[in-house]
């Protein structure tokens, strides 16, 4: 018998795989923010979006080794304090009082990589409110109905209801939707979003100069089908005049790449009523609730503290550079949150439910679906952009003055700009990009109460 130890170590294992790991950890990381727990459909979607081949009860080991753990795990471990706390921090980020329970929790676990239960979320703030206002409205109902029952007829409430039908999606991708969302436009900002309509997963939604300009609303749609590189097989907009040169584009790289689909039976484009394009409308009320209002608030606070005068020319100068840069941050933020909310359930529904977009989005054959991207010639996606004026084009500031903007940011070494230090950075960066100068406050004229 041979005396030699081929083994010296004792470990009967797999060779350690420092990549794999690290790659792993990323994925169970990612997914933990998403408040995803079910360690079957975590392994499903490291095989979608990672390409990562593991079971079940490795992604459990591996969890646990990484102190991922669900809502009740972490609240039996968690001092009821500090629960406390970390959904108070993300009240104190609403001034205006629109996240709910699943907004806070969602946003619990995708900023602070912790999740609760909605129960603790509503003993800190939320349950009480909730059933006042229920309570209120069914008494509101009642002595109106008692008092002036005649009126909700008068009113015809379901004349009023828009007539819908049951979508059948055949998978990600087949449709996308498209919209301008305006609440924003007060400040200056408006934002344009695109919408996997099977799934409802915001694809990109972007601040642009404008919404309303027929070659910004195309060059947002080429940047996102470079990006996944193909296009759906359809794309729907309301009938507003910037979709005119969409409806061209989508036309004429349908027939270059894809001439086999009838354009007839199945049209490129399609133009829709607002309130039958559902998919991206049905997105606006939440960004106005999670991040458009308070996002108007805390502008209009910077003028109202004299923190920024849109009079002078430095001043809207570098709000044109900062404040684009804010909100696209918030719309990233929204759209990664949104992203993760698991859907309700609803076993009629054709279709994905009972799951997050994400998940929905990354794994479209666990509600039957299946990818319908249809490939294009990148290179010539690339070429059209450019033709079109490249970035230039949703730029708001010119290249000369980002580019010293940029150097009088990262001077500042800022970590991440919020609504909370937005107007801090303001004040610090202007006499770096503008030397010789403070931020003043505005001095208003009263000549015209003297007499002469």
């Amino acid at each position: 018998m041979s005396t030699h130890n081929r083994n010296p170590s004792g470990k009967n294992q797999h060779a350690h795989d420092a990549d794999f790991e690290d790659q792993l950890a990323v994925g169970l990381r990612r997914y933990h923010r998403e408040a995803k727990t079910d360690n079957k459909e975590i392994a499903a979607l490291l095989l979608a979006d990672y390409k990562i081949t593991t079971s079940a009860s490795t992604v459990k080991r591996r969890r646990k080794a990484l102190g991922l753990s669900g809502g009740g795990a972490t609240v039996k471990k968690m001092a009821k304090a500090d629960a406390v706390q970390l959904v108070l921090n993300k009240v104190d980020k609403d001034p205006a009082k629109r996240a709910g329970v699943r907004t806070i929790r969602a946003t619990v676990a995708f900023e602070d990589g912790v999740i609760l239960t909605r129960q603790v979320i509503e003993t800190v703030n939320f349950a009480p409110t909730m059933i006042f206002n229920l309570a209120c409205r069914q008494i509101v109902w009642e002595i109106m109905q008692d008092h002036d029952g005649d009126s909700f007829a008068l009113r015809e409430p379901t004349a009023k209801k828009v007539f819908r039908v049951a979508k059948f999606p055949i998978g990600i991708n087949q449709r996308w939707a498209m919209d301008g969302h305006d609440k924003l436009y007060k400040i200056g900002f408006p934002v344009y979003a695109i919408v996997d309509d099977a799934t409802g997963k915001i694809l990109k939604a972007s601040v642009v100069p404008s919404n309303r300009f027929g070659e910004i609303v195309c060059y947002r749609f080429l940047c996102l089908v470079e990006e996944l590189g193909g296009m759906p097989i359809q794309t729907t907009t309301d009938c507003g005049s910037e979709t005119t040169l969409l409806f061209g584009v989508v036309n004429t790289l349908r027939h270059q790449f894809h001439p086999e689909i009838d354009s007839v039976e199945v049209p490129p484009h399609v133009y829709l009523r607002s309130v039958h394009n559902i998919s991206v409308e049905r997105q606006w009320l939440r960004l106005r609730l999670d991040f458009g209002d308070n996002c108007v608030l805390t502008f209009n606070k910077g003028t109202e503290d004299l923190k920024y005068n849109s009079n002078d020319p430095d001043q809207y100068e570098l709000c044109q550079w900062l404040w684009p840069r804010f909100i696209q941050t918030g719309l990233d933020d929204y759209a990664a949150r949104r992203n993760i909310i698991k859907m309700r359930k609803q076993s009629d529904k054709p279709g994905p439910s009972a799951m997050s977009r994400n998940t929905a989005y990354s794994l479209p054959e666990t509600w039957g679906g299946r990818q319908c991207l249809q490939p294009v010639d990148i290179d010539v996606i690339r070429q059209m952009k450019l033709d079109m004026g490249g970035d230039a084009l949703i730029a708001f500031s010119t290249p000369q003055f980002a580019a010293r903007a940029q150097l009088a940011y990262d001077a500042l070494g800022i970590q991440k700009l919020e609504q909370g230090n937005i107007w801090d950075v303001f004040r610090d960066m202007l006499p770096l990009v503008f030397p010789g100068r403070v931020l003043r406050s505005r001095t208003f004229s009263v000549s015209w109460l003297v007499s002469p």
